[in-house]
């Protein structure tokens, strides 16, 4: 898998909550395990991921 890790120091982070399927929090978990980094860096990454690849294929229409 491979997700880069770039400590983000000038980041403002705001907590909130919502619910997470099950099976989906446990992928997480593992990414988080095998790339040793935190569960919450892993959900921004992949949040990041998912908005860049929505606003590229936006692009195309």
């Amino acid at each position: 898998m491979g997700i880069a890790y770039h400590k983000r120091i000038d980041k403002r982070y705001i907590q909130y909550t919502l619910r997470i399927e099950d099976s989906i929090l446990e992928k997480i978990k593992q990414i988080s395990k095998e790339e040793d980094i935190s569960i919450n860096e892993v959900v921004n990454q992949s949040l990041q991921f998912a908005i860049d690849d929505y606003e590229k294929s936006k692009c195309y229409i």
